[in-house]
């Protein structure tokens, strides 16, 4: 076991109060039910405690993002728009000795916008704001 792979595991096995399953090619996220939040901060620990350059780290394509989306409904988000690909020890380990973050992903386009969360800004803000107007309108004018 190299000094990287035993660094790595101490750090799981402290971080995520599990030891690291045997096998280099374990997708450590769907394995431990890393998403959303979870998977955000884990990435931010990893990082930070390896001194790890995660600028190239493209969270969509590994995780979901937390909570319910109803726009997804209506518009993909960015991890349905691209193959998931798993976060597995090894490329976790190829971090960790090179200080940047290993992997190079497909060629994709993201839009500028995320239209599913103007979907959830308008569903959240708009009935409110319309309530907010009748009352107005029926009780204080």
């Amino acid at each position: 076991m190299s000094d990287a792979c035993s660094r790595f595991a101490d750090w799981f096995e402290e971080f995520w109060g599990e030891q690291l399953p045997i096998g280099d090619d374990i997708d450590l996220f769907e394995r431990f039910g890393i998403e959303g939040d979870d998977a955000s901060g884990f990435m931010d620990s990893f990082a930070a405690h390896f001194d790890v350059d995660g600028q190239n780290y493209r969270w969509y394509f590994h995780h979901r993002e937390e909570g319910t989306n109803f726009g997804a409904l209506f518009f993909a988000p960015p991890y349905r728009r691209v193959q998931r690909i798993p976060i597995t020890p090894n490329i976790l380990i190829e971090a960790v000795e090179t200080k940047r973050w290993p992997l190079e992903y497909p060629p994709h386009q993201m839009p500028t916008v995320r239209w599913d969360i103007r979907v959830n800004q308008l569903l959240f803000v708009v009935p409110p704001a319309l309530l907010a107007m009748w009352l107005w309108l029926r009780f204080v004018r």
